[in-house]
């Protein structure tokens, strides 16, 4: 399983000490992940956490090793955090409720609010539906709101990275729009609207190749402990 976008700094998704407890998380996450390896560092605790595109985190937690370059990563991470559509039939020790973010369009500098439906595709960038639950969730709200999404194909830029790749091509003027989670957009200080109001539920998973320290981890996850890294960015708990 590759990890890979050209021009894009891959090395950024991967943060931490590889002899700590294995996390992987949804991509957006990214700029959160600093706080959390901080946390837990000021507590003597290592953990080494990757952050990618959340297909790619169901397949970590399946055991897929994951390719950097000439660099294999494998082994199947102690503790995982993406949407619970993704979660289904997966076996785990433990699970418990993390967030709601919610997608949007996103713009840099002045506008109006953007119709999804008439933007210039050209100018559009977009998810992968194959790699990114934020694209699948798109795919079925483009479809229902403005037909076809295969004429999307060609024409719109289409982001495998859509955590690094779309931020990047709004600020440099590739892309005039981007569908990102609202949790990013906030990040990134850009215009919004929102576009599904009812949101997509993550959850935190201890899997079955948990230990007691990554058990330890988890638990203070589960505790709260994390919470106000999140809510800066709108993202609160859901349970």
């Amino acid at each position: 399983m590759k990890f890979a976008s050209p021009g894009f700094d891959i090395v950024s998704d991967f943060f931490g000490y590889t002899d700590g407890v294995k996390i992987s998380v949804s991509g957006s996450q990214w700029f959160i992940v600093p706080q959390i390896i901080s946390y837990f560092s000021s507590a003597g605790i290592k953990i080494y956490v990757e952050t990618l595109p959340s297909v790619l985190v169901r397949k970590r937690a399946n055991g897929v090793p994951i390719s950097l370059g000439n660099l294999q990563i494998a082994g199947v991470p102690h503790i995982i955090c993406i949407d619970n559509e993704l979660i289904r039939r997966m076996n785990m020790s433990d699970r418990f409720p993390a967030f709601q973010d919610r997608m949007c369009i996103a713009w840099s500098g002045k506008g109006n609010k953007p119709e999804l439906c008439e933007i210039d595709r050209k100018g559009l960038a977009i998810p992968n539906p194959q790699l990114s639950s934020i694209g699948m969730v798109f795919k079925k709200y483009y479809e229902k709101q403005c037909g076809y999404y295969g004429d999307l194909k060609g024409e719109a830029i289409i982001c495998d990275l859509h955590h690094r790749e779309i931020p990047q091509r709004i600020l440099s003027g590739q892309a005039n729009y981007g569908i990102l989670w609202e949790s990013e957009a906030k990040y990134w200080k850009f215009n919004y609207c929102i576009l599904d109001k009812n949101g997509k539920k993550f959850s935190w998973v201890l899997t079955e190749n948990s230990d007691i320290e990554s058990k330890k981890v988890f638990d203070t996850i589960k505790s709260g402990a994390l919470r106000d890294f999140y809510r800066k960015y709108g993202l609160e708990s859901t349970s």
